[in-house]
């Protein structure tokens, strides 16, 4: 190589290099300047969940059901994928707004599903290769949901014709027992007692059905096997939870005495008679899904504490002990259960006690093992075998992703993302924590913090709750509603979820919440009241001091939100408490005089009566509309129902000088309602720029420009007018936390 040639290869490198530099410099530019991606409203209303899945019977591909909104569609859509495992390959089978009771057709690669395309909810096959195909169809002459002429039920789907109400296939397939829901008398009749004070917070007309419960045989012959009202519970909800034996099935329905139910009934049908037999009556509402263990028996977690006994109880009393382990079983979020078909292995969905997360743990005659990543492992199903199985790994900050789990050795892999769009996040900094207050009680939740959180620089903050919904899952609604959790984050505002303190803690509290649930015990309504509300406002005061003397919080800019159970207990914080300055109540009313007519069980635990003679003073200490004249915290309600409790505290506060904004959000019609759980996009993003509008004003002085009524920000200034002055507000010096550890 000549000379020339060498200082021309090493000129061209030379600048091949620059080159190279000079565009890793451009790269880097680019992307410093590129803004990380943050949350969007749209992102919340979005975020995917997986409601069910179930694996192929040869275990090869595996069909789930994702829920989100449709913003486009203005629904909440339920699509219906399939994964082949081999390949990674997703195909889309059906899409509706209702599926559910996903579950595999053995010997085949298709599932059966339970849809609404156009029919009515009904039974079907879906496979990758070919449309939905009806598998069993019945009129689907009723519907269900909040709507006019339709059967009111507490559910968060849009309201929905149902012919086929649940489904059961008998192991070998031969049998398809399942529920129907049909018309009741419409002929007009005078009413009494009960049936007239049920109605008390109806706005339209009752609509009559019953649940017809059948059986279907391998030949096409079918026959009705009981008939319920739909007010059973067991009969509506789970189509009579029915047992398989090899001669027959046992099936039980709900047994009604007064207004509320305390036994429930079982019934055994033998396929060579139809007939059914009496099997007798137990407590409560009954369930046949008994989780067993090894050695055959049921499988529970009892005592008190952060550490509960794993123990399986034999059909003869005996109880073995699996040592005291800190989880329990028994949560209706956790995955489920599964036994190996030799019946020496099973693996039990779970909620561990102090970082609240879901997991699993197998037990075997060598004892539990327990299977946990750093977030939840959600929806599971897995092989007969239980050699492995595909689950939903998700977190506060990780959305849901598939993975798979080998139960005899823990490991887990990530299969497949559900959700690019959310992957692309930036994720916030979410820390777990445990509080202990001022009695002792224990609470868990977690801290969602400013994306620019600087240390030493005191924050806004917004505490959120929902009963005990604060745990490891991706932008839950079930727990962040219609609260903005992760905007605020970004907007700068420290964000709390408190779990209320676990009456599994303590014999203590576990008494003051069984008697509010069954309305009879030994403690004083005072006591029931101090135990399940007063005790978790306390709770939320210390939670916040904590962080107020911490020098994170900013003591004098503190609010609270909370929606159902989160609401009662907001409401309570207010009237009791000046600790909270701003709130946001979501559909809730209870403790109001005015439901007393249709809560007389759990008043009479709450309040000892109605709200009259000796028993009035009680609901002068708790009921939110009697003790209006306290608060001084501005409040907004948001409903999806005109809740009569509700409407009362609204009328209070307005009477008493408090800022005060009731806000009622429609249905797809006149004619419906939003449900419990806002199911239409449109609605989620108005709550939500509502609530970041009402938390900017009253908090930091701001005027959201993207108000969503943006009028209303003038009411809110002449509402605000003198109100600090009334009620003394200023800058608080932060509390003692002595109470708090």
């Amino acid at each position: 190589m000549t000379g020339n040639a060498r200082a021309k290869r090493a000129k061209v490198a030379r600048w091949s290099i620059l080159a190279s530099l000079l565009l890793a410099g451009q790269l880097a530019e680019a992307k410093g300047e590129t803004p990380e991606r943050r949350w969007t409203l749209e992102d919340i209303v979005t975020a995917p969940k997986i409601t069910s899945l179930a694996l192929s019977s040869d275990g090869s591909e595996l069909a789930y059901i994702q829920m989100a909104g449709d913003i486009e569609k203005n629904q909440t859509m339920h699509i219906v994928y399939r994964l082949d495992l081999s390949t990674g390959q997703r195909t889309e089978m059906v899409r509706s707004g209702v599926a559910m009771q996903l579950e595999a057709i053995e010997g085949e690669r298709a599932w059966n599903v339970l849809l609404d395309i156009g029919e009515g909810q009904q039974l079907y096959r879906v496979d990758a290769g070919s449309e939905p195909q009806i598998v069993l169809a019945s009129e689907a002459s009723i519907t269900i949901g909040e709507t006019e002429g339709g059967l009111f039920a507490i559910s968060f789907i849009a309201p929905h014709r149902v012919g086929v109400l649940a489904y059961d296939w008998s192991p070998d397939r031969k049998w398809l027992w399942y529920a129907a829901l049909k018309p009741g008398s419409d002929e007009p009749k005078v009413q009494f007692d009960n049936e007239v004070v049920v109605q008390k917070q109806r706005r339209r007309a009752p609509v009559s059905a019953v649940v017809e419960l059948r059986l279907r045989s391998a030949s096409g012959e079918d026959m009705l096997v009981a008939t319920r009202p739909a007010s059973d519970r067991l009969a509506f909800h789970y189509a009579g939870t029915v047992s398989w034996a090899d001669d027959g099935l046992r099936y039980y329905v709900e047994t009604t005495y007064g207004t509320q139910s305390d036994k429930s009934e079982a019934f055994d049908l033998k396929f060579n008679s139809m007939t059914s037999i009496p099997a007798g009556e137990q407590q409560g509402l009954s369930s046949v899904d008994f989780v067993k263990g090894p050695r055959g028996g049921l499988l529970t977690t009892d005592g008190y504490g952060s550490a509960l006994e794993l123990v399986e109880t034999g059909a003869d009393g005996k109880r073995h002990s699996y040592g005291k382990h800190p989880f329990y079983l028994g949560d209706p979020r956790a995955a489920g259960s599964w036994r190996s078909v030799d019946g020496k292995r099973t693996i039990l969905g779970m909620r561990t006690t102090a970082h609240p997360r879901y997991g699993l743990v197998l037990v075997s005659s060598a004892g539990p093992r327990t299977i946990l990543t750093l977030g939840s492992l959600t929806r599971c199903d897995f092989r007969y075998d239980l050699e492995w199985g595909i689950c939903v790994e998700e977190a506060m900050n990780q959305p849901p992703r598939l993975v798979k789990v080998e139960p005899s050795s823990g490991k887990i892999t990530a299969i497949a993302s559900v959700s690019k769009r959310h992957e692309a996040i930036s994720p916030l900094r979410v820390t777990s924590h445990r509080w202990i207050n001022r009695s002792g009680h224990n609470a868990t939740g977690f801290i969602v913090w400013p994306r620019e959180f600087e240390q030493g620089r005191r924050y806004p903050s917004i505490l959120v709750t929902h009963g005990s919904d604060a745990d490891e899952r991706f932008a839950d609604q079930d727990l962040q509603w219609d609260y903005p959790v992760q905007l605020w984050a970004e907007r700068g505002y420290v964000v709390i979820l408190v779990n209320e303190p676990s009456p599994r803690q303590s014999p203590e509290l576990m008494a003051g919440y069984a008697q509010w649930s069954t309305g009879s015990g030994p403690l004083s309504p005072i006591e029931v009241q101090r135990r399940a509300w007063l005790n978790v406002v306390e709770t939320f005061e210390d939670v916040t001091t904590q962080l107020v003397n911490e020098g994170i919080v900013d003591g004098a800019r503190v609010g609270i939100a909370g929606y159902s159970r989160g609401s009662q207990i907001t409401n309570v914080a207010i009237t009791q408490s000046r600790h909270f300055k701003v709130a946001s109540s979501g559909d809730g009313h209870f403790l109001e005089p005015t439901i007393y007519p249709i809560s007389i069980r759990s008043y009479g635990a709450i309040f000892g009566g109605p709200p009259s003679g000796p028993y009035l003073e009680n609901y002068l200490r708790i009921s939110p509309s009697l003790r209006a004249g306290a608060v001084c915290a501005p409040v907004i309600q948001q409903l999806a129902a005109a809740h009569a409790g509700a409407i009362d505290f609204h009328v209070a506060l307005r009477a008493a000088g408090v800022p005060a904004q009731i806000s009622l959000y429609p249905g797809e019609t006149t004619a419906t309602e939003e449900t419990h759980l806002f199911h239409i996009p449109s609605n989620r993003l108005l709550a939500m720029r509502e609530n970041l509008a009402w938390f900017d004003f009253w908090l930091r002085g701001q005027k959201d420009l993207n108000a969503p009524f943006p009028e209303h920000l003038d009411q809110w200034a002449k509402m605000a007018d003198g109100f600090g002055q009334r009620c003394g507000l200023k800058a608080e010096n932060p509390q003692d936390a002595s109470a708090i550890r």
